[in-house]
């Protein structure tokens, strides 16, 4: 009974202000519409998603091997790698410099920290995710739907740029190996061509061809025709090492030169139409129901402290 008697008391006291609550609501719903339109930023959504690709098929395996790999897109490792360098501070430190965001996002140079600041605006505002089907999704909120556009599509073309140098000044390292020993290897073949045309000058050495192929030499000095033919042995693994390692330098040249993307790009980044915060009729509800709620407390409290009063 007493429950009941609480619930028609609390009815009636609605009742007796319902006049007031219900004024108070749509003026709250009012300004809070004002507030939203005209005071409210009002934010854009850009976004791009794509996946990592696997960086072998540029190597020179890949290209010039008879097993290529199947794999076209990259793994776990590579888009874990992708979304470190998308979350890194050079990425963001570089948007912050290319796109002026201090003066952006109105904040001063001449504060101590202004990069710090700056910085924490800009990751309040930005994500770069794992989606459900393991594609990276890097976006980003902003007052200007082309700025927001053009940050995401140079986020993501600086993630390219960083995953791939990583591969790339492996390659040349290799190459630049590759390239020493094939110098070291060609001055190997030039001094035994000149160490046999000595020899054989000195000690009249003849070189000749049998019906079978074998190669004949012939000299009076039987210990220089035995060390003719040992130099000329050397001379000819040079040459077929110098042989293959100007194979594998032209083809690590074309691997080297390769500039394919690391990202394979499923939907670059565009300017929106529409704004996607805020939702000013949510905005508009929210606040309605909030004042509903507390000014029913209100004028409930107020009611007991005169029945308080009342009754001292």
């Amino acid at each position: 009974m007493d429950k009941e008697f609480n619930l028609i008391n609390a009815i009636r006291i609605i009742l007796k202000w319902k006049v007031q609550l219900i004024t108070l609501v749509v003026l709250s719903g009012v300004i809070a519409a004002v507030f939203s339109v005209f005071v409210m930023d009002e934010w854009y959504l850009s976004y791009s998603t794509f996946y990592p690709t696997n960086q072998a098929l540029t190597d020179r395996n890949n290209i010039f091997g008879n097993e290529a790999s199947a794999d076209y897109f990259g793994d776990k490792a590579d888009v874990n790698r992708v979304l470190t360098i998308a979350n890194s501070v050079p990425i963001i430190d570089f948007v912050i410099d290319s796109f002026k965001l201090a003066e952006h996002y109105d904040v001063s140079k001449d504060k101590k920290y202004w990069r710090t600041i700056v910085r924490k605006k800009f990751e309040k505002k930005y994500e770069a995710i794992k989606t459900e089907r393991d594609a990276v999704q890097v976006s980003l909120y902003d007052t200007d739907p082309k700025t927001a556009a053009a940050i995401v599509n140079t986020i993501v073309e600086r993630v390219d740029a960083l995953n791939k140098q990583y591969v790339a000044e492996t390659k040349t390292k290799i190459y630049s190996a590759v390239d020493e020993q094939i110098k070291k290897l060609q001055q190997d073949v030039a001094f035994y061509n000149d160490t046999l045309a000595s020899l054989g000058e000195l000690y009249k050495i003849k070189v000749s061809t049998g019906a079978d192929g074998t190669v004949i030499i012939e000299g009076g000095n039987y210990k220089a025709v035995q060390i003719y033919k040992s130099i000329m042995s050397r001379q000819t693994n040079a040459n077929r090492e110098l042989n293959n390692m100007m194979n594998i330098h032209g083809q690590l040249e074309v691997s080297k030169t390769n500039n394919e993307s690391s990202l394979y790009i499923l939907e670059k980044a565009f300017a929106s139409d529409r704004r996607e915060k805020p939702v000013r009729s949510l905005v508009v509800l929210i606040t309605m129901l909030v004042t509903a709620f507390v000014a029913l407390v209100g004028v409930l409290l107020i009611e007991e402290i005169k029945e308080i009063k009342a009754q001292l």
